[in-house]
């Protein structure tokens, strides 16, 4: 049995399952390795330093997630400057979605601290 504050004991079980979930946040953690940034996906380009990138599927469709140090309105610009205006243009809780080629290629950019996670999908 583990103490963990006055009054509260843990037995073997409930160690057990705490372990257990450690263990597989860390094999989740694991197996979503960041990868070195391109400087585009799929003919979009990714905002200038680029950092904890990880890119999901090989093959279409495909997504990636990235991290950018500046704020939404400047990597919505970056974007509209290297691709032109948006086909659409919305805001979804927080998140601003811009889509180009008939919604086959989306740009979905949140607030992360203080920067942005800009996450892509590319349909086809």
């Amino acid at each position: 049995m583990k103490f963990l504050a006055k009054g509260i004991v843990l037995g073997p079980a409930a160690l057990l399952s705490v372990s257990t979930s450690t263990l597989a946040e860390q094999a989740v953690a694991e197996s979503m390795e960041t990868q070195i940034c391109p400087t585009d996906f799929y003919d979009l380009p990714l905002f200038p330093n680029a950092k904890m990138c990880q890119i999901f599927g090989q093959s279409l469709p495909a997504t990636m997630t990235y991290h950018a140090t500046t704020d939404q309105q400047t990597t919505q610009e970056f974007y509209i400057e290297a691709l032109g205006e948006a086909d659409s243009v919305s805001m979804l809780k927080g998140r601003i979605q811009l889509e180009y080629d008939g919604a086959n290629k989306i740009i979905m950019i949140s607030q992360d601290g203080a920067g942005t996670q800009i996450d892509v999908l590319i349909k086809g």
